[in-house]
């Protein structure tokens, strides 16, 4: 039932506009009245899946409660039935995910939800002929992938989300083969999809969960060898977009849109199949007492070996060319650090214009820092209590620098701080702190998941977070509502009444 109506949400402007998701929020609560009318389930949350959702629940009831002092009421109460709506999906998801006994399918629906979304922009952009008018310029999005969210940067930020809980669940060396290759497969067009959109900070929180899915799963080593297979499989797959403006600039250019969506699309499928199978061939070599003593031997025998011949290429290498390689490295540096100065110039100079086309994934121009500068003066106004929910609308048409029309700061942090203030920021960090102690609790302790799975659902949901952090994905129910689905499987499994009370007899 959360599968269907998170991608409902999704195809219908991801759930932004309140009728999408106060239908949702219907659907949700009539299933939860529906399990506790039938007594049902019949176990017991235990603390940590009960803070988290007390804290969620406090959050919204915040946010209700600040329509008092919101110069906006109306918008501040919207805000609060859609904060509803994830208190109640995220009571279903921890019922759902129950004593733990079925609850590792909790990231692969979340996994579908991504695939089933992102799939069909993906299909909208190569085979425009299939989906029409998915893939059409507008004049705010140009021709960024937005289809269907309606907003490029949240279907790259779910597109990332997907990447990332893809290659954590394809690097577990204890799941099923076949569930290892198909994830990894799917990892591929999840990553292409994202790339489609142009969103700078998809790609920002792509690199954050790949670092912390490496962080935090007890198989480095499987989960650097899926990312070097799926991140090869995308390489090739972005190589040649690089030739195919018709797909990523401008669908008029070269040969057009369709063609070109044609010619890539085998290439595409080749390289999803290709990571899949090598994935297979990987987790099957594994499994294989013989060959993984053969690998293991071949390792001990032959890793510091190789590792001293590669350090000593280096060293006579650098010796031979040190003049040219010391003055490169200069140059190289000095380079780098004039790019970082440039970057954040264009950030603190707040521009309405900004580079189009791929050029955007090497620009920070753009409004973001009034956006951050309103919001914060807004948390500086009154800093216990903010705004009010739908305040910084109120704040933004009065003490912004550029003419640009916003609802939202485009950053999950500042915009509570100046709407909620410290208390609706603290409420937030509570829940969110819930969730990360059941994680780590599920790292040392499984309690339901596996320890690479516990570790692919935070990497991903570390890219939610990441993304939510200079985004508006909060008010975007479809990919929230995925993150939170996902986080209800890393909470400690529910307890077992009927054991409770045979324990104490």
């Amino acid at each position: 039932m959360l599968v269907v109506v998170l991608v409902a949400l999704a195809f219908d402007d991801g759930g932004y506009f309140p009728p999408a998701f106060l239908a949702g929020g219907v659907a949700v609560f009539v299933a939860l009245a529906v399990l506790l009318v039938l007594r049902l389930p019949r176990f017991e949350l235990i603390t940590h899946a009960l803070v988290a959702l007390g804290a969620l629940a406090a959050f919204a009831a915040w946010i209700g409660l600040s329509s008092a002092w919101s110069p906006m009421p109306d918008q501040a109460t919207v805000d609060f039935q859609r904060a509803l709506f994830y208190v109640g999906l995220f009571a279903l998801a921890l019922m759902a995910a129950g004593t733990g006994r079925h609850v590792s399918l909790l990231p692969w629906a979340a996994l579908v939800v991504c695939c089933i979304v992102v799939g069909d922009g993906l299909i909208a952009r190569l085979r425009p002929d299939l989906i029409e008018g998915a893939g059409d310029v507008t004049r705010l999005a140009g021709f960024r992938l937005e289809h269907p969210f309606g907003y490029w940067n949240t279907f790259g930020g779910m597109a990332a989300f997907g990447t990332v809980l893809a290659a954590g669940l394809a690097a577990d060396p204890r799941a099923k083969d076949w569930a290892r290759a198909l994830a990894a497969g799917v990892a591929v067009p999840l990553a292409v999809a994202m790339y489609l959109s142009l969103s700078r900070g998809s790609w920002l929180a792509l690199m954050v969960g790949g670092v912390v899915l490496v962080v935090l799963t007890p198989y480095r080593f499987s989960a650097l060898i899926t990312g070097a297979l799926v991140g090869a499989a995308a390489t090739i797959c972005l190589l040649r977009l690089s030739a195919l403006d018709a797909l990523v600039d401008d669908p008029a250019a070269g040969s057009g849109q369709l063609s070109q969506g044609k010619s890539f699309t085998p290439l595409l499928l080749l390289m999803g199949i290709a990571a899949a199978s090598a994935q297979l061939v990987v987790a099957r070599v594994r499994q294989s007492t013989g060959m993984q003593l053969a690998a293991d031997e071949f390792r001990r025998r032959m890793l510091l070996p190789l590792t001293g011949v590669v350090l000593l290429a280096g060293i006579v290498g650098y010796a031979m060319t040190s003049t040219q390689v010391e003055g490169g490295s200069a140059k190289a540096l000095e380079d780098a650090g004039d790019w970082v100065d440039r970057q954040w110039d264009d950030f603190l100079l707040t521009s309405t214009y900004s580079v189009s086309g791929t050029e955007r994934l090497t620009s920070s121009r753009g409004t973001r820092s009034d956006l951050y500068r309103v919001a914060w003066q807004g948390f500086e106004g009154h800093p216990l209590w903010g705004d009010g929910a739908g305040g910084f609308e109120w704040r933004w048409y009065q003490e912004r620098e550029v003419q640009e029309d916003t609802r939202e700061p485009h950053s999950l942090w500042l915009g509570t701080l100046g709407e909620l203030g410290a208390v609706g920021l603290a409420l937030l960090v509570a829940f969110l702190a819930a969730v990360g102690v059941g994680a780590a609790r599920g790292l040392r302790r499984p309690a339901g998941l596996r320890r690479a799975e516990t570790a692919a659902v935070a990497a991903a949901s570390v890219v939610w977070l990441a993304h939510a952090s200079a985004d508006w994905d909060w008010e975007m129910p479809a990919f929230t509502g995925t993150a939170l689905l996902a986080m209800a499987a890393v909470l400690p499994a529910g307890r077992s009444r009927r054991r409770r009370r045979r324990a104490t007899a």
